[in-house]
């Protein structure tokens, strides 16, 4: 029997960063079990794009009061519907309604810093009635029922997983000479230049530059990413790295690039604070970069043991300046470390969450 699923979320197909990669990763696992997906997103757009067998994607609907409407007709037209996803905490009242609407079971994804604050009530209720909870770190998980009154049985684990471009292979010498990089070391941070996340720990690896450069002369820091923070945080580098060429901002680069920028990096390095579980770290990893990661969030899933890098206190520069000075000392990560992130491992452990949570009681509750 085909299992039909409605999912609610911030972005998908045509959506960049981690959780939309997140989302395509989990849909397109399920959906090799044969399960049929309806994607309504808030952003982003799947035009022109070929989506896998099993999936599809309505447009995009910014409006709250449009894409509520448009998912109650969603769901409609597709019944009968067996399990709601929803995406974000901030669409679980919607999820919950509809859940219950049309007799489904009802599957919310945590991500971190979606949940790791203070939550409207209405949100909160709606998140302590899901079927099932799924979160992408220990950490989250653990902060997640010390905010609710969530049965711990009730909340799974399902780390990132890794694409199979993310391998080890040589150094991209034509990246190096076009970029104009002399022998380094390299050190790269991959992520959004964002004024809401800025705890992912820029400023405090520019803020180290002076010291490193003193060890290491060639020493420059490759910043990957783009967002509405990258001019400050331009300003910010020539303030506290004023060395000229010591940090270069790159701007985005498409997901089948990066893995020659990791490749081409000595070392991975992003001291964040609060990072729900971070995917740049294993993609490092899979290619072979060790990393250094901050403590706080989800690098602890991540960032398993010292096989794949260092964690550090993101405000001790001290700490920070001898972690990366020791990594650069240390060669390459053996990618078995990061095996069990794989997209096997991953594809199973959706299908069999996708089984769990349909096995579970249809339980009598009130709506929003």
């Amino acid at each position: 029997m085909v299992v039909r699923v409605l999912a609610l979320v911030g972005d998908c197909y045509g959506g960049l960063g981690g959780i939309a990669r997140y989302n395509r990763d989990l849909f397109e696992g399920l959906a090799v079990g044969g399960t049929e997906i309806l994607v309504l997103p808030r952003l982003g757009e799947a035009h022109g794009l070929a989506l896998p067998q099993g999936i599809r994607q309505q447009p995009a609907i910014s409006s709250r009061l449009k894409f509520s409407i448009a998912a109650v007709w969603g769901a409609w037209r597709a019944r009968p519907v067996d399990v709601v996803f929803c995406g974000h905490v901030y669409m679980a009242p919607l999820a919950w309604m509809l859940a219950r609407l049309f007799g489904a079971r009802y599957w919310l994804q945590a991500h971190g810093a979606d949940i790791w604050r203070d939550r409207p009530e209405s949100e909160r209720v709606a998140i302590e009635a899901a079927d099932q909870v799924t979160t992408v770190s220990r950490a989250t998980r653990r902060i997640l029922l010390g905010r609710t009154n969530l049965a711990p049985e009730r909340v799974r684990v399902l780390p990132n997983t890794v694409g199979d471009q993310f391998v080890p292979g040589p150094p991209p010498e034509a990246l190096r000479a076009r970029l104009g990089l002399g022998q380094g070391p390299i050190l790269l941070t991959v992520g959004r230049l964002a004024s809401g996340e800025r705890y992912k720990g820029h400023e405090q690896i520019f803020a180290a530059l002076p010291a490193l450069r003193a060890i290491f002369p060639e020493l420059v820091h490759l910043v990957v990413g783009e967002g509405d923070d990258r001019a400050r945080l331009e300003a910010r580098a020539a303030e506290l790295a004023p060395a000229p060429g010591v940090v270069r901002f790159l701007g985005f680069v498409p997901d089948e690039e990066l893995p020659q920028f990791y490749r081409l990096a000595d070392l991975f390095v992003m001291p964040s604070s609060e990072e729900g579980f971070g995917i740049v770290y294993l993609e490092a990893a899979a290619c072979g970069l060790r990393v250094v990661g901050g403590a706080g969030g989800g690098a602890a899933d991540a960032i398993p043991d010292a096989r794949v890098g260092l964690i550090v206190d993101p405000l001790d520069r001290a700490a920070l300046i001898e972690a990366i000075r020791r990594s650069l000392g240390q060669g390459r990560v053996d990618p078995a470390a990061i095996e069990a992130y794989r997209r096997p491992h991953f594809d199973a452990a959706a299908r069999l969450l996708l089984a769990r949570v349909q096995a579970q009681p249809c339980r009598k509750r009130g709506m929003p």
